[in-house]
């Protein structure tokens, strides 16, 4: 059966849109690490209860994923479910805008749907849950794709939509969004002066109405600008400063000066590198043979090279694991776009080989990091181990339970631990508990509002101030102890995912002019009884 180029076009886009769901959906039931599983469950349900990100809790990145988990929350319901249709969502939205990208400048549908397919694999699935860094490196690219477009096709539309995507992007996570986004202002500032300024009018509606938009939340939540500018801003660079001088609280995998080693850098980014550097050599050729030396496709061939080093540098500040493979199968579309865009390169034998190189790549990085959920440090977890999780709940339906501490090789004893801590909590009046916890979900689960400090709990300043010496350590005890009688809590409940989870917490310095006493619940459970100082 033959299809019309329409209908063949229809299809693709629908398989492409369907599996990169799935698969998505598939690894995000997989196991779970309980910070970074759980890092919007909780918040999430909590903006539907009328409770928000940095005014309510503490947060240094991540409001654009919060809000967005909330609207999933009210269009399908609070469970699991939910949570994971959203990141599956926006695997399928990244990949489909790829291969839209890809279908503008290359006419070989095959080899376009091969590199979108490879990048479905490798790009949400690694995580699988919700996850800020992957918001912001999927807006980002999706930036990269809006601006490449916008020069390229010179069409007004995409300059609008550019800093709307840029917007997301930053406001999900910091970086790598921030490193992006001087590259566009760069380029496009170099693409007024020497090419086109008509563009402007349309850029600048769409800055417009970003700003609008977050003139309008910030009034409409009556979230504090100070306030807001400390955990979206300031104290993040305290954070990235560290980690890119080697300060010794920095985390040590995190820590750039760890990283700049030739195995570290060079031979676990290989393949980034390859298609970074075959797109420079591309282009050195290009000028070398035409004698010229600057139009749109140079800057573009540049921009494109810069953003792929920009993502490598923010994945080694980055205390994560890896998260950027699927930059191969991106670069490796722009370099498909080079030969022909430079060099009207047309070449079957040499398109099987590229299609026969970028799946061995993609099985070698699904296998090492989707297959033994890496990302989530369970690669030295048998994952057989799993048990379902709506032992804990019925809203948990689908996930399969195995984490990689205390209870890897006991699961169904962690459940357990959680069930009799929900029972505790059940007993409590929740107006007057505060958690502190990695597992995220005790709210929804329980369909009860708990106060929460925090959405991560690290220490050295890595999340939050935990050090005296940092400068925003008396801003944000002020604020916890400005809650804590606003709300008057009575007692801290503190739930570990591991043991002394928590022991870098001083409450003598935390609690200002408060005393208190600690009461052990069970194994993972004991709580923070606030009491009048006599």
């Amino acid at each position: 059966m033959k299809f019309s180029p329409v209908r063949k076009i229809f299809i693709s886009y629908s398989l492409l849109a369907v599996f990169s769901f799935f698969i998505n959906y598939y690894f995000a039931n997989l196991g779970l690490h309980p910070i970074d599983t759980f890092s919007f469950f909780e918040s999430g349900y909590l903006i539907t209860q009328g409770y928000h990100p940095v005014k309510d809790f503490w947060v240094i990145s991540g409001i654009v994923v919060d809000y967005l988990q909330a609207l999933f929350f009210l269009v399908f319901g609070n469970n699991w479910n939910s949570y994971i249709f959203h990141s599956s969502i926006v695997n399928s939205l990244i990949s489909v805008l790829f291969l839209f990208f890809l279908n503008n400048f290359n006419k070989n549908l095959i080899l376009n749907l091969l590199l979108s397919f490879s990048f479905a694999v490798l790009c949400y699935p690694v995580s699988g849950t919700p996850f800020p860094y992957q918001h912001s490196y999927i807006f980002s690219i999706a930036s990269m794709i809006f601006f490449y477009l916008a020069v390229s096709k010179e069409k007004k539309v995409y300059w609008f939509v550019l800093p709307i995507s840029m917007f997301l992007a930053f406001f999900s996570m910091q970086m790598p969004s921030g490193i992006i986004i001087v590259l566009i202002i760069l380029f496009s500032i170099i693409y007024y002066l020497k090419f086109d300024k008509s563009f402007l009018k349309p850029f600048t509606i769409g800055v417009l109405f970003c700003l609008t938009i977050a003139f309008f939340y910030l009034v409409t939540v009556q979230i504090d600008l100070n306030e807001f500018l400390i955990q979206m801003f300031l104290f993040p660079l305290t954070i990235g400063e560290a980690r890119a001088i080697g300060d010794i609280n920095a985390f040590e995998s995190a820590n750039l000066i760890n990283k700049l080693t030739l195995r570290g850098t060079l031979g676990h980014f290989k393949f980034i590198f390859f298609f970074i550097f075959t797109n420079l050599i591309m282009l050195s050729i290009f000028i070398k043979k035409n004698k010229v030396f600057f139009n749109r496709k140079i800057i573009l061939n540049i921009f494109v090279s810069l953003s792929g080093l920009g993502f490598i540098f923010h994945q080694l500040i980055t205390a994560n694991q890896t998260f950027i493979f699927s930059l191969i199968p991106l670069l490796g579309g722009f370099v498909a776009i080079q030969l022909k865009d430079l060099f009207n390169y047309k070449n079957k034998k040499a398109d099987l080989f590229f299609f026969l190189f970028i799946c061995l790549i993609t099985i070698k990085y699904h296998g090492e990091y989707n297959l033994k959920r890496k990302f989530m440090d369970l690669q030295n977890v048998n994952l057989e181990n799993a048990v379902p999780a709506n032992k804990i709940n019925d809203k948990f339906k689908n996930l399969k339970w195995v984490t990689p501490f205390e209870f890897k090789e006991k699961p169904n004893e962690e459940i357990k631990l959680i069930s009799k801590t929900i029972n505790v909590l059940d007993s409590e009046v929740t107006e007057e508990i505060m958690l502190i916890t990695h597992y995220q979900f005790f709210s929804l689960i329980s369909d009860k509002k708990f106060n929460i400090l925090n959405r991560w709990y690290f220490s050295n300043n890595n999340t939050h101030p935990t050090n005296k010496k940092n400068k925003y350590y008396d801003v944000y005890t002020s604020k916890i102890n400005y809650n804590i009688k606003k709300k008057n809590i009575k007692k801290i409940f503190i739930i570990e995912s591991k043991p002394n989870e928590f022991d870098f917490i001083n409450f003598d310095d935390l609690l200002i002019g408060k005393c208190f006493d600690r009461e052990k619940h069970n194994l993972i459970l004991y709580s923070i009884n606030i009491k009048n100082c006599n």
